[in-house]
């Protein structure tokens, strides 16, 4: 009888073949989930390495534009699209019958496991996810929390995460306050930064070589000089993801 009905039941369904992201932040959930010949292709931003906490092994495929036209020319039998762009590319591609999973921002860790084990799924890698996950739980749990001191995470131009923001999902994992009195996102003037100064000022790492843009040359204000500042690298935060733990890992030190 089992061996009739599993010859009646319907066949599981095969793992995609062909995934492009139009996404940076699914780049990097595709680049950690998927088998290499599973990807045709990534974002353009999936190589900056400014950005992208993949853009070591980004290198090895192509990249797309997140436009329909280039999308179609690879072929796929999934797109993997992030909270906003591409909606026009989508609704073409659903009606070329194409499946688009759209991944929401994960801005605390519940979400990220969550989307890590939607991605999985969706990839026929639902093991890799749940290792994933129970990985980050893992080192999660291993850090030594910080003494809840009021930290501020400053970037270009003065833009400063708020409370319920992924880098305050960081900061208390690690065991710091967030010194922004705000919730989302907002800019702090450096006047007002030097006002009420932090504990700590976390600033993003820039990048060696490249030219230093209007935007962050306020990071580099002589005045910063008086403050005990940390750098980290930002593609730990531009994403949520398994890189949100490195950013709580070197916070919490």
């Amino acid at each position: 009888m089992l061996a009739l009905l599993l010859l009646l039941a319907p066949p599981a369904a095969a793992a995609p073949q062909r995934v492009v992201s139009i996404n940076l932040c699914a780049d990097q959930l595709l680049v950690a989930l998927a088998e290499p010949s599973q990807i045709a292709g990534l974002s353009p931003l999936a190589a900056d390495p400014a950005l992208s906490a993949v853009a070591a092994r980004a290198g090895a495929f192509a990249r797309v534009r997140p436009n329909a036209e280039a999308v179609l020319a690879l072929s796929p039998d999934l797109v993997i699209a992030g909270a906003w762009g591409g909606r026009e590319a989508e609704a073409i591609l659903a009606g070329r019958a194409i499946p688009v999973l759209r991944l929401p921002l994960a801005e605390d860790f519940p979400a990220i496991r969550a989307q890590i084990l939607q991605a999985g799924e969706a990839l026929g890698q639902a093991a890799r996810a749940a290792a994933l996950t129970a990985d980050i739980d893992r080192r999660l749990a291993a850090i030594v929390p910080a003494g809840g001191e009021p930290v501020l995470v400053w970037q270009a131009a003065g833009f400063t995460p708020g409370h319920g923001t992924l880098a305050d999902a960081v900061l208390v994992a690690a065991g710091r306050a967030n010194a922004a009195r705000f919730a989302g996102y907002g800019t702090i003037r450096l006047e007002a930064l030097l006002a009420a100064p932090p504990s700590l000022l976390v600033l993003p790492t820039l990048a060696r070589g490249s030219t230093t843009s209007l935007a962050e040359t306020l990071l580099l204000h002589p005045a910063l000089a008086a403050l005990p500042v940390r750098r980290i690298e930002p593609s730990w935060l531009a994403c949520g993801g398994p890189e949100s733990v490195r950013a709580a890992e070197a916070l919490a030190r």
